[in-house]
């Protein structure tokens, strides 16, 4: 299957894997910078038809080849630092390093994820999107994400595919990769922020950085979920932090 992916600047890989909706749109803030000296690479996930974990991470492994790259920086979000986790488990020479922000090896809050998944396979998904578009103004965003900004977050997530977004759900349901984590020896960047009200981040951020052998954990105090939204996150500074790996 061929993925829609798209191309920013020129110079090494950063590769971004987004979040659970899917559009790969949402890196914009941070991609302009970043594509001064980066190829940025986005990629939008599967839409249609259901799917599990693997299906993904060959779509990963196939854009970056497609792209041109044997290897690359990989920033993975939230659903997409699952799926990032997952990647460099099946393929560990793509990556150079990885960033992995607000995100989790395991959704420890299982009623939660149990009642999403039915309710999105039950109820019409108008009245359940309707529902998760009234929900992210006090669970996504945090007070350092701008008006503009939410309504380019919107805008960005109006329309997203029923059948991917429910196989997506199903795949945080069914994947566990804590026992994994320690097979991962890539460097790896964890970031939480201490403001997120969707998942308790720091605490899985804090799990994490202890079980990934080359792992460091940054807390950003005061941001919410999206926090590659926030006006006080620069990843140029997250990248510069490798250096003293």
């Amino acid at each position: 299957m061929r993925v829609e992916y798209h191309i920013q600047g020129s110079g090494p890989a950063l590769v971004y894997v987004c979040g659970i909706e899917g559009t790969g749109r949402l890196f914009y803030k941070q991609a302009e910078d970043l594509a001064r000296d980066h190829t940025i690479i986005s990629f939008a996930l599967r839409g249609e038809g259901r799917y599990e974990m693997r299906e993904l991470v060959e779509d990963v492994r196939w854009v970056v080849r497609e792209a041109g790259f044997e290897r690359a920086t990989f920033l993975g979000e939230s659903f997409g630092g699952l799926l990032t986790m997952a990647t460099a488990l099946a393929h560990p020479g793509l990556f150079e390093r990885m960033i992995l922000v607000n995100t989790f090896p395991h959704f420890a809050q299982r009623a939660r994820i149990m009642l999403g998944v039915a309710a999105f396979s039950l109820l019409p998904y108008a009245l359940v999107k309707a529902h998760r578009t009234r929900a992210a103004r006090r669970v996504l965003f945090s007070d350092d994400i701008g008006e503009d900004d939410r309504r380019l977050f919107r805008e960005h997530t109006r329309v997203v595919p029923y059948e991917g977004y429910v196989s997506r759900l199903r795949i945080i349901r069914d994947t566990d990769l804590r026992p994994r984590l320690k097979d991962i020896t890539i460097p790896a960047l964890v970031v939480a922020g201490t403001h997120d009200r969707l998942l308790d981040s720091v605490g899985a951020a804090r799990r994490m950085a202890a079980s990934l052998p080359r792992a460091r954990l940054k807390l950003l105090e005061g941001t919410g979920h999206v926090a590659l939204l926030s006006g006080r996150v620069r990843v140029r500074d997250w990248l510069r932090e490798f250096e003293e790996f």
